[in-house]
C-alpha cells in the first residue's frame, strides 16, 4: 500500500510503499535531500519490506517546523511509526539520516532490528564548520548551498554525464526552507557519538562511496571499529549521494543485509509489525555481482561492490505508485500516473562498470561473524523457542537460574533458603512490628571543587559555541601560569554563569555584549563577538541596527571604529567558499 501523510508538527512528512503485513525498513534521507533520493531502490524494496520514507522538516514542501537536534528528529520519527502502528523496525539512512538511525540505535535499542549506515560518521566535520555553514544560509539564502551541492554528492565524471539529475540536486537544495536547514546545521553540530559506538547491539552495514570527501571510507572505518556487530561495504566510483550515484549496487547491498541481518525482538509487537529473522524474508534474486561486505572489525578487503547497469529504457517498474508532486524527482525517478505501473520516463544511462573481482572471504579471525550470530534466523541465545512458551530455551543468561540459585527445601522453598529455617514453625504469637516513619534526609553536601568544575565544563561548552573551537582553542593555548587563572575565571563566571542564564536568549546577549563593547571602545574584543553574533543567529542587517543603536548613546567615533571592525567580519564570514 501506498500513502503520503498529513503532518502535524510533532512527527514527519513520510511515504509508505509496500505490503501492510510486511516487516518494517525505514529509510532517512541526507541533509537538504528528500525522500525521492530512495526513488530508485523502492521497487526492489517494496517487495518484501513496508517501506516508510520521511522528510526532514522544511525539506521537500514538509512544514517548516524546525528540529534543533538529532534526538528532536529520532522524537519525531518515533511518534510517526507510533501513529502507523509500528513498533520493531530495520532503519537506513544517508549522513544526517544515518545519525537518525545511529540515535535510535543508542536510545531506543528495543525499536531497532537492523541497521544500515550510508555515507555516515560518528561525527561529521567540526561544529564550526556547520556553524559557519548556518552564517551563510542566514545571511545569503540557500543559493549558495544549492550551487555547491553537486560537487559535493557527486564525482565530477557523474555530475559532468547527468547536467538533469545535476539540476534536480541544485533545485531541491533551493526549495528547502533556510531555518529548517539552519537548524538542522545546528543539528549536525552538535552531533558526535565517537564515545559510544561501543552501545549499539544490532547488526549494522557501513555503506560508503570510494569517491565520498563528506563521510568517506575514513569515517566509514570509525563507525565499523566501533560498532561490535558491524560490517563494510565500499561502492566505487560514487560519492556522497551513493543511493542516486550507483542506485543498483545500493540496493542489492541493501537487500542482502536486511534479508540476512534482522535481530528478532523478545517480544513481539501487538501491532502487526512483527520483526522476521533473515530466513523468513523472501530470498534475493540472485548475488551481487563483485560485492564484498567486509568483516566486523574494521577490516577493509576488496572492493565492496559492483556497478549494476540501470533499467532499460521504457522498461516496466513494478507496481508502485506516482510521486506525490511536493518534490519533483530527479530525471529518471519513478513517474507516472496514480495508479497502475509506473516506467522509467528518461533513464539514466548508466555505463555498466567491470565487475571487481571477488577472491573469497578473508582468512583470520574475522573471516566471518561468529557462528550462529544473526546468520538466517538467530540462534545461540536467542534462537526462538519450537514449541510451548519458553520450549527450547538456548543455554546461556536465560537459560534457567544459576545451579544454586534455587537450592534446597522442596516445593515451594524459597530461593537459597536453609531446610532448617524452612521447617521451622511460625510463632504462635509474633512480635508486633511497627513501619518507620519516612523523613527526607538533608542534601548531601556538594563539594565547592566539583560545583567549580561544573560550570568550567559548562561555561568551556557555551564558550566554544559561541565563540567557535578555533578561537577558545587559541586564546587557552596562549594562556600560561600568570593568566591561567583569568581565563579560568572568565570560563566559569561570564561562560559558565551568565551566559548560562536562561533570562536572555543568546540573539538578545549578543547584542547586549556588541553594545557594552562600542561603549568601551574594546575593539580587540569586538570583532570575536561580531563572529559570535552571526552564530548566534544575529544577521548583517541586524547587526548594523545594533551598531546604529550603540552611535546614537555611545558616540559617533566609538560607533565609527565598531563599524570598520565588523564590517571587515561580516564580509569574511558571509561570503560563500568558491
Amino acid at each position: 500500500m501506498q500513502g503520503v501523510s498529513e503532518t502535524p508538527t510533532t512527527t514527519l512528512h513520510h511515504r509508505v510503499d509496500g505490503p501492510d503485513d510486511a516487516p518494517v525498513l525505514i529509510l532517512g534521507p541526507s541533509l537538504g535531500t528528500t525522500w525521492h533520493m530512495f526513488d530508485r531502490q523502492i521497487p526492489e524494496l517494496a517487495r518484501q519490506w513496508r517501506v516508510v520514507r520521511f522528510d526532514f522538516p522544511g525539506h521537500g514542501g514538509a512544514p517548516a517546523h524546525p528540529a534543533h537536534s538529532v534526538a528532536d528528529v529520532a522524537t519525531r520519527l518515533l511518534a510517526t511509526l507510533d501513529g502507523l502502528g509500528v513498533q520493531r523496525f530495520g532503519y537506513a539512512g544517508c549522513a544526517l539520516g544515518g545519525a537518525v538511525g545511529i540515535e535510535l540505535a543508542l536510545r531506543h535499542p528495543e525499536r531497532v532490528a537492523s541497521l544500515a549506515l550510508i555515507a555516515a560518521s560518528p561525527r561529521f566535520g567540526t561544529p564550526d564548520e556547520f556553524r559557519q555553514r548556518g552564517v551563510v544560509v542566514r545571511s545569503n539564502g540557500l543559493d549558495p548551498i544549492a550551487r555547491t551541492a553537486p560537487e559535493r554528492w557527486f564525482t565530477a565524471g557523474y555530475a559532468a554525464a547527468q547536467p538533469a539529475i545535476t539540476e534536480w540536486a541544485v533545485q531541491m537544495v533551493r526549495t528547502t526552507d533556510p531555518g529548517c536547514y539552519i537548524a538542522a546545521c545546528e543539528a549536525l553540530a552538535a552531533f558526535d557519538v565517537r564515545a559510544e559506538l561501543g552501545r549499539i547491539g544490532v547488526p549494522t552495514l557501513v555503506l560508503v562511496g570510494s569517491e565520498d570527501a563528506v563521510a568517506g571510507p575514513a569515517e566509514a572505518r570509525t563507525l565499523v571499529a566501533g560498532i561490535p556487530d558491524a560490517r563494510l561495504a565500499v561502492v566505487p566510483g560514487a560519492s556522497h549521494l551513493v543511493p542516486v550515484e550507483q542506485p543498483a549496487a545500493v540496493t542489492d547491498l541493501l537487500v542482502r543485509h536486511f534479508s540476512t541481518a534482522w535481530q528478532p525482538g523478545f517480544v513481539e509487537s501487538s501491532t502487526g509489525q512483527i520483526a522476521m529473522a533473515g530466513a523468513f524474508a523472501a530470498p534475493v534474486a540472485g548475488p551481487v555481482t563483485g560485492t564484498f561486505m567486509g568483516p566486523a572489525t574494521g577490516t577493509f578487503t576488496g572492493a565492496a561492490a559492483a556497478i549494476s547497469a540501470g533499467p532499460a529504457a521504457g522498461t516496466s517498474m513494478g507496481p508502485v505508485t506516482a510521486t506525490d508532486g511536493l518534490a519533483a524527482p530527479f530525471p529518471g525517478a519513478l513517474t507516472g500516473a496514480a495508479t497502475g505501473t509506473l516506467e522509467e520516463t528518461a533513464p539514466i544511462p548508466f555505463a555498466r562498470a567491470t565487475p571487481v573481482p571477488f577472491a573469497g572471504p578473508p582468512s583470520g579471525p574475522f573471516a566471518d561473524p561468529a557462528p550462529g550470530r544473526f546468520a538466517g534466523p538467530a540462534s545461540g541465545p536467542f534462537a526462538p523457542p519450537s514449541s510451548g512458551p519458553f520450549a527450547g530455551a538456548a543455554p546461556g543468561p536465560f537459560a534457567g537460574p544459576a545451579p544454586d540459585a534455587y537450592a534446597g527445601g522442596g516445593p515451594g522453598a524459597f530461593a537459597g533458603a536453609d531446610p532448617a529455617d524452612v521447617a521451622r514453625p511460625v510463632p504462635a504469637d509474633p512480635p508486633q512490628w511497627a513501619p518507620p516513619v519516612a523523613e527526607i534526609g538533608p542534601a548531601p553536601d556538594r563539594p565547592a571543587s566539583a560545583e567549580s568544575s561544573d560550570r568550567y565544563d559548562t561555561g568551556l561548552k557555551i564558550r566554544r559555541e559561541v565563540l567557535g573551537d578555533a578561537h577558545v582553542d587559541e586564546v587557552l593555548e596562549r594562556a600560561d601560569d600568570f593568566s591561567a587563572d583569568f581565563q579560568d575565571l572568565a570560563t566559569r563566571y561570564a561562560w559558565g554563569e551568565i551566559w548560562d542564564r536562561p533570562g536572555l536568549d543568546r540573539r538578545t546577549r549578543s547584542c547586549v555584549t556588541l553594545t557594552a563593547l562600542v561603549a568601551g571602545g574594546h575593539l580587540e574584543e569586538l570583532a570575536a563577538h561580531t563572529r559570535a553574533a552571526l552564530r548566534n543567529g544575529l544577521t548583517p542587517a541586524e547587526i548594523k541596527e545594533v551598531l546604529l543603536q550603540a552611535a546614537v548613546y555611545c558616540g559617533l567615533p566609538a560607533a565609527n571604529r565598531a563599524f570598520r571592525v565588523a564590517q571587515e567580519v561580516v564580509r569574511e564570514e558571509t561570503t560563500p567558499a568558491e
